[in-house]
Parts: C-alpha cells; sequence; structure tokens
C-alpha cells in the first residue's frame, strides 16, 4: 500500500492563509464595494452586490466579492456574467440560493498569483449553505472553481462547465470540491485544466471529495460523482477522507464514481505530488471505505502506470491509485 499521500490544495482551500491586497485592474464603471461582514484573511470582505437577484454583469472590479449572500437570505444568480472579483465570485454564506446559466469569469489577483483565494462559486465554510449550481461557465479561477464547504453545507452541482488556467507553476487549482463534511452531488460536468507544475508537494485536482480527523473536520460521505467528463487535471477524481493519522476511514464513507469519462493527454506534467520531489497524477485517487468505483472510463498517457525511480524524480501516475476496503470493478 502506497502512503497517504493529502490533497495540500485541499488544505489550503480551507485554511485561506495568505492575503495578497485587491485586485488591481480597473474599470470605466466603478462598483460599489460594502462590507459584508464576511472575513477572510483578516479583511471584512466587500461586495458588488449584497442578496438579490443577479442579470446581465455584475463587474466587481475593486471588490473582494461579486455577490454575496448572507446566512438565511435566499437569492439567485441567473443568466448573469459575474466577474472581476479577487475573493470570490458568489458566496453563499448560510442562505439558499440558485446559480444557474451563468458566467463565472476572472476570479483572482490580477494577475493571478499564489495566493489562496479566488473562487468561482463559494458555499461557505460550516455555514450551511444550500442550493443548486447549475449549468454555469467556471473559468478564469485562481484557487478553485466551485467549493461547498463544510458539515450543512449542500449542493446540487450539474451541467457546469468549469476550466483551470492549464499547467501553472504558482498555484495547485481544484475544479470542484465537495469537503470537509458537505454533502450533495457532482454530475454531468465538464471539468478540464487543474494541472501544477510547480513544487511544494502539490497536485491539483478536478474533482475533490475531501474530509476527516486528518484535516479536523468530518468525513465527506455519500458524495455522487456521476456521469463527469474530466479532462487534463493531475488527479481527476480525488476522494481523500483520512483518519487522523492518515490512514482509510474506520468507518464507511460510501462515495460513488460512475459511469465518468477520465482522461490526460499531455502526460507526465507534476514534478511535486507525491514526495514534493516526484509527481504524482491519477485518473482517480480514492482513499476511504465502502468507496464505490464503478464504469469509469480512464484514459491517456497521463495516467498509463509510471513509477518515481530510484532517486526520487519522475512521477508516479497510475490509471486508479485505491487506499483503503472500496469496491472497484468494470473500469477501463
Amino acid at each position: 500500500m502506497r502512503r497517504f499521500r493529502m490533497p495540500f490544495a485541499a488544505v489550503a482551500m480551507l485554511a485561506m492563509v495568505v492575503a495578497s491586497g485587491f485586485l488591481g485592474q480597473t474599470s470605466a464603471v466603478a462598483a460599489t464595494c460594502t462590507p459584508t461582514g464576511f472575513h477572510r484573511d483578516g479583511l471584512d470582505l466587500t461586495a458588488a452586490q449584497i442578496g438579490g437577484t443577479v442579470t446581465g454583469t455584475l463587474d466587481a472590479t475593486g471588490c473582494n466579492i461579486g455577490v454575496y449572500y448572507g446566512p438565511g437570505s435566499s437569492g439567485s444568480v441567473v443568466g448573469a456574467t459575474v466577474e472581476n472579483a479577487n475573493y470570490y465570485g458568489v458566496v453563499n454564506d448560510g442562505g439558499s440560493v440558485a446559480v444557474t446559466n451563468s458566467t463565472i469569469t476572472n476570479i483572482g489577483e490580477s494577475p493571478f498569483n499564489g495566493s489562496q483565494h479566488g473562487v468561482g462559486i463559494y458555499w461557505a465554510y460550516h455555514s450551511a449553505a444550500t442550493g443548486t449550481i447549475k449549468n454555469n461557465l467556471v473559468t478564469e479561477y485562481q484557487k478553485g472553481g466551485i467549493v461547498v464547504n463544510g458539515a450543512g453545507s449542500s449542493a446540487t452541482i450539474t451541467g457546469n462547465t468549469v476550466t483551470g488556467l492549464g499547467t501553472v507553476d504558482f498555484i495547485a487549482q481544484n475544479g470542484i470540491q465537495i469537503g470537509f463534511g458537505a454533502t450533495g452531488t457532482i454530475t454531468g460536468n465538464t471539468v478540464s485544466g487543474n494541472e501544477y507544475t510547480g513544487t511544494n508537494f502539490a497536485s491539483s485536482g478536478g474533482i475533490l471529495v475531501v474530509g476527516g480527523p486528518f484535516y479536523g473536520d468530518p468525513f465527506s460521505t455519500g458524495i455522487n460523482v456521476t456521469k463527469n467528463v474530466v479532462t487534463n487535471n493531475d488527479v481527476g477524481v480525488w476522494l481523500s477522507n483520512a483518519e487522523a493519522d492518515g490512514s482509510p476511514p474506520q468507518t464507511p464513507t460510501k462515495n460513488v464514481v460512475v459511469n465518468n469519462s477520465i482522461s490526460k493527454t499531455d502526460g507526465l506534467t507534476n514534478i511535486s505530488g507525491d514526495t514534493g520531489t516526484c509527481g504524482y497524477q491519477a485518473g482517480i485517487a480514492d482513499e476511504g471505505t465502502q468507496d464505490n468505483i464503478v464504469n469509469n472510463h480512464i484514459s491517456g498517457s497521463g495516467y498509463s502506470s509510471s513509477d518515481c525511480n530510484g532517486n526520487g524524480t519522475g512521477t508516479f501516475a497510475r490509471a486508479i491509485d485505491p487506499q483503503g476496503n472500496n469496491h472497484i470493478k468494470n473500469n477501463k
């Protein structure tokens, strides 16, 4: 059994430990940036809009957030373009929100850098945020495309196209994440271009399900990851639930990865995700107990069998890399 690899990209998303100021670009019509009371990195983040319905173009240049929904609120982002915030495009902080048929783009610093923020759509950690994220285009994000975090939060994530920056050496991005006790489904999405080529013991994930005492949080269980097309990510689908010592869960996690098409056609690009000096790539990586990995199609040179050589260089790559007691069947 290979040793446990913590997806550092996920931990950084939880901690949000690095702050680096405000978006530098300007706009012909500047947004009115209103404090939200939602804090990250010691900042009271501002938003171009608080609550309500968003349609048309919301240019959040100069603001930390495009649109913010607070505890107990409800609202929708429909047929909209939300752009140019440096921390988040849409934040659901304990509300009931639908984000549908919209474009969320250019969320991060200008230019993009390694600061651990810049998320397109964010269901806030432990806020009990609920709702639907459907048929959106999420692109040009610094850290993450769609993130649903924390016990009590849940989302149906379906039909979205989430496109990362491709091979970059300054940040390990994630496409779609459900983590730290949140629940939901990830179905029928297209996720591509989350590839980290830098150092610091990190790989990027296309779809990430993460939790457990190792991270100081509940397990993320019963997540259905089905019928997604996942292309050119370091790890296509990454299930990472771990006990405090990094071992597989003693209780069933029962996550489901079924009927996904997962490929990496651009070869071995990650250089540090396994040992810091050795890369890590996998079509599906699974740390769990009684997870079901069935009928997935995994292809491409990036997930062909490859091991780090004796001096620690190279890339460990596999179509499926399981750890724990899981049901794996009929994957090709």
